[in-house]
């Protein structure tokens, strides 16, 4: 393809993708009276091949590896370097970051139990007896989040400043406080396992301007132009506070990538990092035709000169020396390109915070679900039509077994219709994956089923049809049910059976205003839908929090719902945000409004068949609550600047503590 092609094949692929992000928002027209179909119990069209992304290949040495990585490299490296990482009409939707993820081989043998041991003889606060954890998907996977308690210390991370709260006197009291190296870290999230904490956080590269090119470069003379000096990195920081009053680094993790997410089961934290091509020295044109020919050229010079340590991601541990993060003969690839980025899970035990050996797929990596037993990682690709103006999805999943408490292996491979909102979209039950896409092309969303067969991860059932001209707002599967909400000018809550994983059906729906972004359980067969209220034209209108009752899997219904005008809530996009707690009844979120511009919180009580409201707290700081934690009698608000202690049953007031 020429260079002039190439360029107008970008601009092509970049408006195809505009407009489809534009049609799965729009609403539908008034004009547009169509029912929403009933959903087929089985779809043959929905059956795909997964023989180009199923039993990944392992390199033979290492000479192999390279050869392959700088091939792949020369077909889609231009003028603008890797920019886009395309190849052809396809995709893969992060292949274009420039990350490395890394960690080395290391024996499990030796290692040795950090922290204090716990005295027995001292009852210990019980989750969801004592006090609420982090809302997390799966029980016994525990997720990242700002904030974090077992029930007698709490920590949390803000501004690069980690804070300790004792909760075990009479209200709670700020232990210490930790300044962090934070220059240029983004967020941080933390994960706590006994006395440890892991601070995880993502670390930006610096920009600097580049030399002036001279006449011959292929630039502009005297045009100075930004380049990136270094690659994206992933610190964990590992935080002893045995002694809350006086807390102290223990390691630092620096590993080449970008995290895509982490999770951890029985104190072993797997975290997922993904990479792009590597940060090369490659030439920029200054737009001439000339300029543009001879850039190209020299960046596939670059490419065809590249080496090993350019490609393979690396880590350090306490500012040491960098280390690969596995032989080249453990990196595996697919069958058919899926970018030259590569994909890393890598096992960090809390208790010996010492990377074990990482397990590695060339390719992308977006979305993260994790079962006890298994973590799953997904990637899009987009395949675009420039004459039909359309753009197809598949996405690839890939399966990796975490029971080992050093290593992640790789398992299988498997490829799906359509993209996926996000990791509610899958759920792990008796060996099978339950996934929920949207099909961007159809305007259709699905259920498929998917069972290990060797590498691959095969179909073995699947149902479509659901919210046609729609696409998918909310999922959870619970058991053998699965809960789909699709959207665009009503909101349609589809219940399906999945007790036969080969032959899923969709049992009932529901329409209503509106929609809901998060679903969650609150007792035998009822849910909690938070989510926007919408008019009947589709347009939102508020923070809608809805109970349904769905015990009658063909009859779905809305007892009650409650909404709060002008507002949104952070727990509408991450479940950490919300909480219920059975024992009372509450539900507690923080809501923002896009009117005037508040923020607080808002708890409410379901009973019965009601929803009420509680009561609407508005913090002193006026910063907005991020999390709600119940503790015994009191519920605490959490912002970056304030912890708010309020009555559990009457959301008075009891006391305020400054996290400075």
């Amino acid at each position: 393809m020429s260079v002039q092609g190439a360029v107008k094949t970008r601009r092509v692929l970049a408006m195809v993708l505009t407009m489809v992000v534009l049609t799965g928002a729009c609403r539908r027209s008034e004009h547009d009276d169509r029912d929403v179909a009933r959903p087929k119990a089985k779809d043959p069209s929905l059956t795909i091949d997964t023989a180009l992304i199923s039993s990944l290949t392992a390199f033979d040495a290492c000479d192999d590896l390279l050869t392959y990585l700088r091939k792949e490299a020369a077909e889609i490296v231009g003028p603008y370097g890797f920019g886009g990482a395309m190849r052809g009409d396809v995709v893969a939707l992060d292949s274009a970051v420039t990350t490395m993820a890394a960690a080395a081989p290391m024996a499990a043998a030796g290692r040795a139990t950090a922290g204090s041991e716990e005295d027995a003889s001292v009852a210990q606060p019980v989750a969801g007896t004592d006090f609420s954890a982090t809302n997390v998907q799966e029980e016994g996977v525990d997720e990242p989040d700002l904030v974090k308690t077992d029930g007698k210390r709490l920590v949390t991370i803000a501004g690069g400043r980690l804070r300790i709260v004792d909760l075990t006197g009479g209200e709670p009291r700020l232990a210490a406080s930790l300044r962090l190296d934070d220059s240029g870290y983004l967020q941080g999230d933390l994960l706590l396992h006994g006395d440890h904490v892991l601070v995880l956080r993502q670390a930006q590269p610096a920009y600097e301007l580049a030399p002036s090119p001279v006449a011959g470069d292929g630039v502009a003379p005297g045009r100075p132009f930004r380049q990136p000096s270094g690659k994206l990195r992933t610190d964990v920081t590992v935080v002893d506070i045995a002694d809350i009053s006086a807390p102290k680094v223990i390691k630092v993790l620096s590993i080449d990538g970008s995290l895509v997410a982490s999770r951890m089961v029985a104190g072993v934290a797997r975290l997922v990092v993904r990479s792009g091509p590597p940060d090369l020295p490659f030439l920029f044109p200054s737009g001439s035709e000339e300029s543009i020919a001879v850039a190209t050229e020299a960046n596939k010079k670059v490419v065809a000169e590249s080496t090993l340590e350019q490609w393979l991601p690396s880590f350090a541990e306490d500012a040491g020396s960098r280390r690969r993060l596995a032989d080249c003969r453990d990196v595996r690839r697919p069958k058919e390109f899926s970018g030259v980025g590569m994909l890393s899970v890598l096992t960090v035990d809390a208790d010996d915070p010492r990377p074990g050996p990482a397990a590695t797929v060339v390719g992308a990596g977006e979305l993260v679900y994790a079962s006890a037993a298994n973590l799953y990682v997904t990637s899009t690709v987009w395949q675009a039509d420039a004459t039909e103006r359309v753009a197809t999805t598949t996405t690839d999943i890939h399966k990796f077994g975490i029971g080992d408490k050093v290593r992640t292996t790789y398992e299988a491979s498997g490829r799906i219709k359509g993209r996926l909102l996000n990791a509610f979209s899958m759920s792990e039950l008796d060996g099978n994956l339950r996934v929920a896409s949207t099909d961007d092309a159809t305007q259709e969303s699905a259920v498929t089923v998917l069972h290990q067969n060797d590498g691959a991860l095969e179909q073995i059932g699947a149902v479509g049809g659901l919210g046609k001209g729609e696409r998918i707002y909310a999922v959870r599967f619970l058991g053998d049910r699965g809960y789909v909400v699709t959207f665009r000018q009503t909101d349609p809550l589809y219940v399906l059976d999945l007790a036969d994983p080969a032959a899923p059906v969709v049992k009932g729906e529901l329409k209503i205003p509106g929609y809901s972004a998060y679903l969650h359980p609150v007792g035998d067969h009822r849910l909690i839908g938070i989510g926007q209220e919408a008019s009947d034209s589709g347009r939102v209108q508020g923070t809608q929090v809805s109970l349904f009752d769905v015990a009658d899997p063909a009859d779905p219904k809305r007892l009650a719902n409650a909404v709060i005008p002008y507002g949104r809530s952070e727990a509408e996009s991450d479940h950490h945000a919300f909480l219920w707690w059975a024992r009372t009844g509450l539900v507690m979120v923080p809501v923002q409004s896009y009117q005037d511009g508040s923020s607080g919180a808002v708890g409410f009580t379901v009973a019965g068949d009601a929803i009420t409201e509680l009561g609407h707290i508005e913090p002193r700081d006026r910063q907005p609550a991020r999390r709600s934690i119940v503790l015994g009698d009191r519920i605490l608000l959490v912002s970056d600047s304030a912890l708010e202690a309020r009555e559990l049953t009457t959301l008075a007031e009891r006391s305020w503590l400054p996290l400075g």
